[in-house]
């Protein structure tokens, strides 16, 4: 049962990955999602791989954000972005998060290899090739267990490898923003420099394994900019 949940997890991963590969772009950076007006997700589309997580635009007194809710769901959201670039040149993504709900720490602790990949917040950074199975992925997630920093594979492929940017459930409950150097963070995670260039983002909360709850929120993510002062 383990190795058909692995390769039908495997066969949608691909099928999304090809889906970003073979998309068509013009220029359009940096890109800044602001998540605050109520068709804000209109160009992000959705992969379904077990279930769909409700992602929706909420306001609060604040402001607007995106909700995440699964119920024992996976589903991601994502956007393809209309002009690819080479991470050497536009090295920084930011964005902002709240985790909610972590999916039940003691049901993960039971599971073992694909089983245990539930994060209540993930944030993708997608380098998409024609030959599919050989895009890279960096996978940042908010993980209540593993240590801040760590880096390891995704159960699903090697090459895509998953980034600890919070730990713990300290921070749980506020918003946190982060600001990451996608070239660094590929080099310490590939041990070298990408060949291919960023061509798709995408969010993810998802609870499908453990059959528990996750939620979270997101904002403000921006990508395709270097850094510099202006």
């Amino acid at each position: 049962m383990k190795r058909f949940f692995l390769a039908v997890y495997s066969l949608a991963i691909c099928a999304f990955l090809l889906t970003v590969a073979t998309a068509v772009f013009s220029f359009e950076l940096p890109k800044w999602f602001p998540f605050s007006a109520e068709r804000s997700l209109d160009e992000w589309e959705t992969k379904i791989f077990r279930g769909k997580v409700i992602y929706k635009i909420e306001k609060d007194v604040v402001g607007s954000s995106l909700h995440a809710l699964s119920l024992g769901s996976a589903s991601a959201i994502y956007y393809k972005i209309h002009q690819r670039f080479k991470a050497q040149d536009y090295p920084m993504l930011s964005w902002k998060w709240k985790v909610v709900k972590f999916p039940d720490p003691e049901k993960l602790k039971s599971l073992q290899g694909i089983e245990k990949d539930d994060y209540a917040a993930r944030v993708y950074v997608i380098f998409p090739s024609a030959f599919l199975l050989a895009s890279k992925v960096l996978e940042y997630v908010w993980d209540e267990t593993e240590p801040l920093g760590c880096i390891f594979d995704s159960p699903y492929s090697p090459n895509i490898k998953l980034i600890v940017a919070q730990s713990g459930k300290k921070d749980a409950g506020k918003w946190v923003l982060e600001e990451r150097n996608i070239l660094a963070d590929y080099r310490r995670a590939f041990g070298k420099d990408p060949t291919l260039k960023v061509g798709a983002i995408a969010l993810m909360s998802d609870a499908d394994n453990t059959g528990d709850v996750a939620e979270a929120y997101f904002d403000e993510i921006r990508i395709g900019y270097d850094g510099k002062a202006r």
